[in-house]
């Protein structure tokens, strides 16, 4: 047997994670009962459990409305728990069968949680758990006689703080072989007063420190998954060699994978590989341009069978559509699926290139399909009125390809002039109301300044629009000759703007 560690007990107490394995004490939560434990004294109800000496050791049942009282604490799960009572010459046990005999030299991690009445009172080191090949049994009401010393002792020095709160009891210990029984009480020392000190008991657990992820094992199918669990009675750290601290692990891909659990028991280590058959891929969803064609292949052993009943390992895609195939190589059968959409390339067409005199202005109307339009340049929809010199280019975009077109501009086949009236009448009557210089694209107007006779200013701008009313500081000014000065800025190709001036007479017909 191997000797209880006290310090173990200090740390049990941190362990809050639930304990998984193969679990070898019957009934540990006194779930299940033959009658419903209606009063004291009834340990025998909640089978296989069973009383071994002549105390009296309770059990109660949430399903016995006359013991609710005798319960005093909720079970910590479920419905049911036991009760003990420990007095002068007075010691009270649970015994119980296993489920199968322990192995020689093979680790358990035993576990209860108890509740104390009167924490002060409770004898520390005197605590736990005894398993046996045979029954311990006594026609005495007192301690019980034990052939050896108990594999699990409480020793914690400060076990039950607080008064009927859930507190976890546990330990490790090396089986000698086909011990049998479990009896779990007081084995050194009762209370030297006469005086009642109950402690309650819920989810007695008894497993076997394993770990185990199982054989090697290959999966059918590139999406296939294998959970790896690692959970081990009394784990406390995990380590995989993917970085995983977790108990579980999800296995997506072929490989080795291994795993480290340290235990307050022992540290253990398990390795598994995982191959996959039949793992292809078809693809991801895709778009064809065109006429071309798509070959499907499946690099795998077996035999195939396609959408269309085909049974090649390759396909060649001609048109839209969902096309599967199903792989079977033995037991072993896998599918895989794509859509295929077939796209026309884009098409666009800007026109003819143009030119362009004087003040003449072009709307550029591109004929375009299969994609996205825009220009290169701007934000204006696909329909531009152009009024300068320069080259257009704009591009149609679908999944395939993009494609781009340029229309030029050109108002250097003839002269770019300034145009301007030699009269204007601002009397309202929707004609030749305003004077207003005009010119082709490639101009750009700076200022317009009006002068009277005396070669006074009477007018000026340096802003849009350039035009005037006829009037000075808000009054109409009279019939006379005027002469308007115009700045301006020409530009043509790719040369540098030349600065330039116009100047004329103009005649204002009276209002």
């Amino acid at each position: 047997m191997r000797p209880l560690f006290g310090s173990f007990f200090l740390l049990a107490l941190l362990l809050s994670a639930k304990v998984f394995g193969q679990e070898l004490i019957p009934n540990g939560g006194f779930e299940t009962y033959r009658t419903c434990p209606w009063k004291d004294n009834l340990l025998e109800e909640a089978a296989p459990w069973y009383n071994p000496n002549l105390a009296t050791p309770d059990v109660y049942h949430r399903c016995s409305s006359e013991t609710q009282a005798q319960m005093e604490l909720p079970p910590r799960t479920g419905q049911g728990l036991s009760r003990l009572l420990m007095d002068l010459n007075w010691a009270e046990y649970l015994a119980t069968p296993l489920k199968e005999p322990l192995r020689a030299g093979e680790t358990y991690h035993f576990e209860m949680y108890m509740a104390s009445t009167r924490p002060s009172q409770y004898p520390s080191g005197s605590f736990g758990a005894i398993f046996t090949n045979q029954p311990i049994t006594s026609k005495q009401k007192g301690l019980l006689a034990f052939p050896t010393r108990p594999q699990v002792i409480d020793v914690s020095p400060r076990r039950f703080t607080q008064r009927l709160r859930w507190e976890e009891i546990a330990g490790c210990f090396t089986a000698t072989g086909n011990e049998r029984y479990a009896t779990i009480g007081n084995f050194y020392e009762l209370p030297q007063l006469l005086g009642d000190y109950y402690l309650f008991v819920d989810n007695v657990s008894l497993k076997p420190v394993r770990l185990n992820l199982g054989r090697d094992t290959t999966l059918c199918g590139r999406r296939a998954t294998h959970l790896l669990d690692a959970t081990t009675p009394g784990g406390t750290d995990y380590r995989w060699n993917t970085g995983s601290t977790s108990p579980t692990l999800r296995v997506t891909k072929p490989g080795k994978y291994w795993v480290t659990v340290k235990t307050f028991c022992k540290e253990l280590r398990d390795t598994i590989t995982v191959d996959y058959r039949l793992s292809f891929s078809l693809g991801r969803d895709t778009t064809i341009c065109d006429t071309k064609t798509l070959p499907l292949r499946v690099d795998a052993p077996g035999t195939f069978r396609w959408q269309d009943g085909s049974e090649q390992n390759t396909f060649n895609v001609k048109q839209s559509g969902q096309y599967w195939v199903r792989a079977t190589d033995g037991s072993c059968s896998a599918a895989d699926t794509v859509a295929v959409r077939y796209m026309a390339p884009p098409q666009l067409d800007l026109g003819a290139d143009q030119s362009l005199c004087g003040a003449e202005v072009y709307t550029i109307r591109p004929t375009h399909a299969q994609g996205t339009f825009r220009w290169l340049d701007s934000l204006a929809t696909p329909d531009r009125t152009v009024t300068t010199s320069g080259v257009f280019r704009a591009s149609v975009t679908n999944d395939c390809a993009t494609l781009m077109d340029e229309v030029t501009v050109d108002y250097s086949g003839c002269p770019c002039q300034v145009y301007a009236p030699d009269a204007f009448s601002p009397n309202a009557d929707g004609n030749n109301d305003i004077f207003e210089p005009f010119a082709c694209g490639d101009i750009t107007f700076t200022a317009l300044t009006i002068y009277n006779r005396w070669g006074e200013i009477v007018f000026f701008t340096d802003k849009a629009p350039f035009r005037w009313d006829g009037t000075y500081r808000g009054e109409r000014s009279p019939t006379a000759i005027y002469t308007w000065h115009l700045d301006y800025a020409l530009r043509q190709g790719d040369q540098p703007p030349l600065r330039k001036v116009k100047q004329s007479r103009l005649t204002l017909i009276g209002f």
